[in-house]
Order: C-alpha cells, then sequence, then structure tokens
C-alpha cells in the first residue's frame, strides 16, 4: 500500500517534467516539419525543380547576351491582406536598352508592351501595365527607353510568419522578361539596374501597421520546371524589387504577448490559494484554458493558414499544457485534502503546497525554455 503512494506522488511530481518534455517535442517537430518540403514537391511534380538564382555580375556578360537596364519607383502601397497574402501597388517601371537589342526586337517583332511582364500580379481584369508611349524614346548613342506604369494587386510569395507577431514583411513586386526569344533559347537577354536608379518609394509607400525599413532591387535568372511542351528549359532574366517592412515590436507585444502573460500569471498564481478551496482552485484552469482559446482564435483571424506553428502559436502550445497540467495537479490536491483524516489535514496542505511550488518553478522556466528556443529556431 505504502509502495503504490509513493508511485502515485512520484507520477504526480513528474507531471510538470512531463508537461515541459511534450512542449519541447512539439518544437522539434514543428521545426523539422518543412525542412524537405521544396526538395520534396519538386521531386515528385517535376523533372527539373524550379530555381530562382542570384544573376552573375554585369562583368560576366558574354557577347552573345543582350542587356536591359530597368528601374522601379513604387508610389504607394496598399489594400495589405494577411489572409490572402496580397497587396496592391501602384507605380513605373522603366527600361533602357543598345540598339543591338532594338534590332533583336524588331527582327523577333516584339512590341514594348510584350517586352516585360509583372509575375506575381494576381486579379489581371482590374490591372495595368502599359507603356506611356507607343513608341520608345529614342536616346543618344543610339540606345531607347521605355516606361511603364502600372497599378495591379500582387501576391506576396516572400510571407514568413515564423517569428509572428515580431516578424517583417517582404513585399516584393517581380518583373521579368516576357518573349521566348530573349531566354537561353536564343540570345539571351539580362536585366540589370539602371545606373540612374536612386528612389524606390513615394511618399505613400508607408502601410499601416508596419514601419518601413528598406527596399532592395536585385536581379535573377528564373529557371521553370516545364519545358511548356518544348525540347529546351526556359530561363529568364526576372527583376525583383522587395519592400521590407517590420512590425512595431511594442504594439505587438501589448495586442497579443501581454495578455498571454496576463492569463498565465493568474494560472500560475493560484497555487498560491489555499489547498483546501478545491473548487476555486479548480476553476482557475478551465477559465484559463477557455481564454487562451478564445485568445488564440482572434489572433488567427487574419492569418492564413499555415503548415507550420508561429513563434506565438508555440507559446500557446506551452500555455495549454502548463494550465492543463496545473487542472490535473489541483484535482489530485482536492483528491488528498478531502481524504486525508481530520487530524492529518494540515499535513496534506502541506504537501500539496510543496508539490504547487514545483510546478510553479518547473512551468515558469519551461515557459522561458519554450519561448527562447522557439525565438533562436525561427
Amino acid at each position: 500500500m505504502k509502495g503504490k503512494r509513493l508511485g502515485a506522488r512520484t507520477a504526480w511530481r513528474l507531471l510538470p517534467l512531463t508537461l515541459i518534455g511534450l512542449a519541447m517535442l512539439i518544437l522539434w517537430v514543428t521545426g523539422n516539419t518543412d525542412q524537405r518540403g521544396e526538395d520534396y514537391r519538386a521531386g515528385l511534380f517535376y523533372d527539373v525543380a524550379e530555381s530562382i538564382e542570384p544573376q552573375p555580375d554585369i562583368a560576366h556578360v558574354r557577347d552573345d547576351q543582350h542587356i536591359i537596364y530597368y528601374g522601379i519607383h513604387v508610389d504607394k502601397v496598399y489594400e495589405l491582406s494577411l489572409q490572402s497574402r496580397t497587396f496592391s501597388a501602384d507605380g513605373y517601371l522603366w527600361v533602357e536598352w543598345a540598339s543591338g537589342t532594338q534590332q533583336l526586337m524588331e527582327e523577333k517583332k516584339i512590341s514594348p508592351d510584350r517586352l516585360l511582364r509583372l509575375v506575381n500580379q494576381i486579379e489581371s481584369w482590374d490591372s495595368t501595365f502599359e507603356p506611356i508611349s507607343e513608341e520608345p524614346v529614342s536616346l543618344s548613342a543610339g540606345r531607347y527607353y521605355q516606361r511603364y506604369r502600372f497599378s495591379s494587386r500582387f501576391y506576396d510569395d516572400e510571407i514568413n510568419f515564423r517569428r509572428d507577431p515580431f516578424d517583417s514583411l517582404v513585399l516584393p513586386i517581380v518583373a521579368e522578361i516576357a518573349p521566348d526569344e530573349m531566354s537561353n533559347k536564343y540570345q539571351q537577354t539580362l536585366l540589370y539596374p539602371h545606373h540612374h536608379q536612386n528612389g524606390f518609394l513615394g511618399l505613400s509607400g508607408d502601410l499601416s501597421g508596419y514601419q518601413l525599413n528598406r527596399a532592395v532591387l536585385n536581379t535573377y535568372l528564373h529557371t521553370y520546371p516545364s519545358r511548356f511542351g518544348s525540347w529546351y528549359q526556359p530561363v529568364q532574366s526576372q527583376a525583383r524589387l522587395e519592400i521590407i517592412y517590420h512590425s512595431d515590436y511594442w504594439s505587438a507585444f501589448v495586442n497579443w504577448v501581454l495578455p498571454l502573460i496576463i492569463v498565465m500569471s493568474v494560472v500560475l498564481l493560484s497555487p498560491a490559494v489555499a489547498g483546501s478551496l478545491g473548487d476555486v482552485r479548480l476553476a482557475i484552469p478551465s477559465t484559463a484554458l477557455l481564454t487562451l482559446i478564445f485568445l488564440q482564435q482572434a489572433y488567427h483571424d487574419d492569418r492564413p493558414s499555415l503548415p507550420y506553428l508561429t513563434f506565438l502559436d508555440q507559446l500557446f502550445a506551452c500555455s495549454y499544457l502548463i494550465a492543463m497540467g496545473l487542472f490535473a495537479l489541483f484535482t489530485w490536491g482536492t483528491n488528498v485534502y478531502t481524504k486525508a483524516a481530520p487530524d492529518q489535514k494540515d499535513a496534506a496542505m502541506r504537501r500539496i503546497d510543496r508539490v504547487d511550488f514545483v510546478f510553479q518553478c518547473v512551468s515558469v522556466a519551461g515557459f522561458s525554455v519554450v519561448a527562447l528556443m522557439t525565438w533562436l529556431a525561427t
């Protein structure tokens, strides 16, 4: 009989460690779920994986390649939707090319409106991408210049919520050489930033709820995974403007993390309630669980469905385990106090208080470790 009581006592004392172990397991599983995602998908659907690689420096351009200089200016960014991962932007894009490229365009009958396409543009029925003038403007030394105006909705393929709500938001605008005659099958044409490119964003480049950090303009070579019924693999030169915003850390902390900390503070202080008040003690973790569920549901209302847990989601998961463990602990404590003989009530109270104190210490340490490991892992 004594051995059974000792085993039960040991099991209850090991409960906090078990819960913390589950939290660590969640971190490990979520951290390793996506590692093979891209390679696995490429091997499953394609003979050759799609790739976007940095374009070689302009000094390494071959004689049989053409160069088109480009620039982008965004007037305003608006209508950001995290749920659909889209945003709207208006602005201008311009290109400049030499006489040799112009001869290629005339030979292949490529008009300026067919020269470029916006890769991540969506809802084309409500979008604008058109040249300012019907014919390119002739410049000195046989060069040509064409400016385009765009107003469109774009898909954000760079969004990453792993550190949400303390994340960075990258909004890309991607333009690419459109004609197949300018890919690597024929005389490849490469995009390079215009040497007179100075400003990327206008005064309306700010985005509500985020702080503008910087804008980065880069060029890449986009290798498509499909041959589109042809015999060669298309490789197109791609210009990518990435507008980078940061969430306001203080605002994110007050809106999302602070309510969670307050709820968990109430949960972890509840063992201070006398062990004889079993009904009161049992009500605290069950109420906290409901509060945590509603908080997380509100948090996900404007976020898309994700194949991984965000930083805040992992804090919620750890909080659920602690609250559930506390409910089990209070159930045990209530039973111990109720079943104790009248002359053993004080001893039962001291025993409950010791276990409660251990649970508090382990839970605080575990929550801190989970928060730190999650932050470093993302």
